[in-house]
């Protein structure tokens, strides 16, 4: 269930451990929620800058299972309890949310796909996610949306990339044993031109960030 699968992102460390399930804790309760000393013990473990590969999700169409597309060098830091930056995130993994179903939006692609790494900054709160939150801080993410303003065939077009927000399946856990530390965020779609595609949680593209 899903908190084997934040045990085995943590501590396998391994693009054969994501899974793309995702179950509600078991043992969900109504005391999951901290106090703001909690809080702010669980941004003292976590803060920081870090470093790690960022890997897109996509499916094998063979046998079902999730497998890793894709993957790059990045960074990422938490410097404030409410806030999280993802950092230097090549364009071409953004691009994924972008429809291709037309030959235009083929071509914005390919236009977005030649820009420069972007940052995604992100709000976060902690959540008592494990018994052992001290040993295993948790918290959720709630993306913000990247613009990018690229010109085809002598046309602008501005292209908002967006995640899916207040999902569980928007998260980050840390070891603070091991210090092994991953994070998933949802790209949800692209609005176009101010043309917003319609969209469904099951279709969209993890990415996967794990510290190095």
């Amino acid at each position: 269930m899903r908190k084997l699968r934040l045990l085995g992102l943590c501590l396998l460390v391994a693009v054969s451990a994501f899974t793309l399930t995702s179950c509600l804790n078991d043992d969900d309760d109504n005391n999951n929620s901290m106090t703001p000393a909690e809080k702010a013990q669980s941004f003292q473990i976590v803060q920081g800058s870090y470093s790690g590969k960022v890997y897109a999700i996509g499916r094998n169409v063979q046998n079902g299972k999730s497998v890793a597309t894709d993957s790059a060098e990045v960074a990422w830091s938490i410097n404030t309890d409410s806030t999280m930056i993802f950092h230097m995130i090549p364009a071409r993994f953004l691009a994924l949310a972008i429809d291709t179903t037309t030959t235009e939006h083929k071509a914005i692609r390919d236009a977005v796909l030649t820009q420069a790494p972007s940052e995604v900054q992100c709000g976060i709160g902690f959540y008592k996610y494990y018994q052992e939150w001290t040993t295993y801080p948790f918290w959720f993410i709630n993306p913000g949306s990247v613009t990018y303003n690229v010109t085809v065939n002598g046309t602008s077009h501005k292209v908002v990339i967006g995640f899916w927000g207040n999902s569980t399946s928007s998260y980050g856990v840390f070891n603070a044993t091991t210090k092994a530390m991953s994070s998933e965020i949802l790209l949800a779609g692209a609005t176009i031109d101010g043309v917003t595609p319609s969209v469904s949680i099951s279709n969209a593209v993890p990415l996967v960030f794990v510290k190095k």
